[in-house]
């Protein structure tokens, strides 16, 4: 059964209001505290606040209390101040608080956002990621463009918008509040690292001039003079992040595979001086956290890697769903240091004080010490709101005919397994994962009296390379069975009955349940498709990774040379048959599945009369399940409830 509190009390859709959460963190010098930041709605918006536990645990103290979103907190090298960001200022700024007492001071005046800030070794400069100040496109004035002339294909990013500038690296002198720009503007910067030895900057960026066509940052040394840079490391595919050990030895994070294929696995390799050295090479898992949900930190993919001493680090390896803390060293060796249903969202470490912020089970995030093979709880304060209402998803797992298992979960309908309907819950990507972990829409309908069943088929990540590549140039056809094997499960168990399934997904998961819908008419009994790729030509051209479509859904292959595998592959060339009830969900500024995908299939639906509705949601970008503005998550999983009941 599924576990619930003591207080049985209903999830209703307007509780995610009440929702905190807990993301990233950092350990002191001193090894004693963690700070960590500390995310609540408030009035509608969302606030993030720093907040400090000791090691030993005891009450949180909470460090700031601005009506404001603080974030990325840094210890100084002495530990006696706390570098963070924040938008108290109207914009994204890197600010300092003395622990000694007395209100943050803003460290520098930008012109655009700040997206990192990271301390010298000597504690005397800070580094930065900030727009370049240089134009890409615009004719005319920035405030108010005649026009944009675009020339690359990486002009725009989801939940960014129009790439106008780049992103670039700059320093900061504590004497100062005017950055100097270390780089040339033309490229973006994703990460700024110190050298130990504080005399360069090493940061992650695609240098080549064929960008454009596919970022895959490499990692390079800035001279503090602003010299011409020199690379530090290269992989076949993207650098995601990289770290020096405290004696300077470079470790780098990424996708050693050509393009970077998404189902290819995350690793770590050392920097040599004829270059570079594969980790784990017989390590099959990736060192990222390949699960998501609104319960889970939405920025979580990569956790930067915690130092233990100048051989070994820490790091998050996703494994069958889950994100686990390990210790790896640079003779190969690795080390789980904790397991269990969890999923670490991000990991700090000094000396061999390990923290991370963690879910486990149905429980909201919150900060452990890892000690011992286990996680000890450091705070309550991230999860209490859930107690209430938590569930602990039933794991099951079964096996595929072909001759493969397949994990998934169970949300049984207020917490009973009596014969109820049944929504099977398809995830995004597609390489990406579920985990123990419900998502909250989930528990809504659970306790609307729906059986909610989620997992991971064939194409997700954290189970094997050869198990996401299964999926590869094959969409829709080897995780509809998987799916599809499932909802037998479902069915045999007397969860529920053929006539009462539905079908709900986001993204990939949208994708999914259109495939479903019409390539399997009459087995659904309706179906929530929300921002989903429906037309793999227009997403070729409309969305912001569109191009790569044609590798990871179709096969390499041209417009119009390749046309036909590409509808083959698209969902709409088989929607006319559906007649299930069907949902659409579409955010109106998403560029990763545009607003026509959902289009498309609103109009063939709506021309043969079938039954159909379209939500937009103004303003916001794919993710608006778990970034969204609040009053909008709630509206949306009021629909999807309202849908599934009337139609199951």
């Amino acid at each position: 059964m599924a576990k619930t509190s003591g207080n049985q009390k209903r999830f209703q859709p307007r509780d995610v209001l009440k929702q905190v959460m807990i993301q990233d963190l950092a350990v002191s010098p001193d090894e004693t505290s963690v700070v960590y930041t500390r995310r609540t709605i408030e009035e509608g918006k969302y606030r993030s606040r720093l907040w400090r536990v000791s090691i030993e645990g005891g009450r949180p103290e909470q460090l700031t209390t601005s009506a404001s979103f603080d974030s990325r907190p840094r210890f100084s090298p002495n530990g006696r101040s706390l570098l963070f960001l924040s938008d108290r200022s109207g914009k994204s700024q890197p600010w300092i608080m003395a622990f000694s007492g007395g209100e943050p001071r803003r460290a520098a005046e930008t012109d655009g956002d700040v997206s990192a800030a990271e301390w010298s070794p000597d504690g005397r400069r800070i580094a930065l990621v900030a727009p370049s100040g240089e134009d890409r496109f615009i004719t005319g004035k920035s405030s108010d463009p005649t026009a944009r002339r675009i020339t690359g294909l990486n002009w725009k990013l989801d939940g960014h918008g129009i790439r106008d500038q780049f992103n670039s690296a700059w320093i900061l002198s504590l004497t100062s509040t005017k950055p100097k720009r270390v780089v040339e503007g033309s490229f973006e910067v994703s990460q700024v690292l110190w050298s130990p030895d504080g005399k360069s900057l090493g940061f992650l960026a695609d240098l080549r001039s064929d960008a454009d066509l596919l970022e895959e940052p490499q990692a390079w040394s800035a001279p503090l003079d602003g010299g011409k840079p020199e690379r530090l490391a290269e992989l076949k595919g993207a650098i995601f992040h990289a770290s020096w050990s405290p004696s300077g030895q470079l470790v780098v994070v990424g996708v050693d595979q050509a393009r970077t294929p998404e189902w290819g696995n995350i690793a770590a390799f050392l920097v040599e001086d004829d270059g570079v050295a594969p980790l784990l090479e017989h390590f099959d898992f990736p060192l990222c956290n390949t699960s998501y949900g609104d319960l889970i930190d939405p920025n979580s993919f990569i956790s930067p890697l915690g130092w233990i001493d100048d051989q070994s680090f820490v790091a998050v390896v996703g494994e069958h769903g889950r994100s686990l803390p390990y210790r790896l060293s640079i003779d190969g060796s690795i080390t789980r240091l904790a397991e269990g249903d969890i999923v670490c969202s991000s990991i700090a470490a000094r000396g061999e004080r390990v923290a991370v912020v963690a879910t486990d089970k149905g429980r909201a995030a919150e900060v452990y010490a890892v000690e011992d093979g286990e996680l000890r709880p450091l705070t309550a304060n991230g999860s209490r709101w859930l107690e209430p209402f938590r569930k602990d998803p039933e794991f099951q797992r079964i096996r595929h005919e072909e001759g493969h298992d397949i994990d998934f979960w169970l949300v049984p309908a207020r917490g009973r397994r009596t014969k109820r309907p049944l929504v099977v819950q398809i995830h995004g990507g597609p390489h990406a994962s579920y985990s123990p972990t419900p998502w909250l829409e989930m528990l809504a309908l659970a306790d609307a009296g729906i059986h909610v069943l989620y997992g991971n088929p064939r194409g997700s990540t954290s189970y094997g390379e050869p198990y996401a590549k299964a999926l590869h140039q094959a969409w829709g056809d080897p995780d509809g069975s998987d799916l599809l094997a499932m909802i037998d499960w479902a069915i045999d168990e007397g969860l529920t009955t053929p006539e009462r399934v539905g079908v709900l997904g986001l993204s990939y998961g949208g994708y999914m349940v259109n495939w479903l819908l019409g390539h399997f008419p009459g087995r659904f009994a309706a179906g929530v498709s929300e921002n989903p790729v429906t037309d793999m030509i227009g997403e070729y051209g409309e969305s912001d990774f569109g191009t790569q479509v044609q590798e990871t859904a179709v096969g390499v292959g041209s417009l119009p040379e390749d046309i036909d595998e590409f509808l083959r592959r698209s969902p709409y060339m088989e929607m006319h048959k559906n007649e299930a009830p069907l949902l659409l969900l579409q955010a109106d500024q998403d560029m990763r599945c545009p607003p026509g995908q959902t289009e498309l299939v609103f109009a063939m639906m709506r021309v043969r009369s079938r039954t159909v509705e379209m939500i937009r949601y103004p303003d916001e970008s794919h993710y608006l399940v778990g970034m969204g503005r609040p009053d909008r998550r709630v509206d949306r999983m009021e629909r999807v409830v309202a849908w599934f009941k009337r139609y199951l």
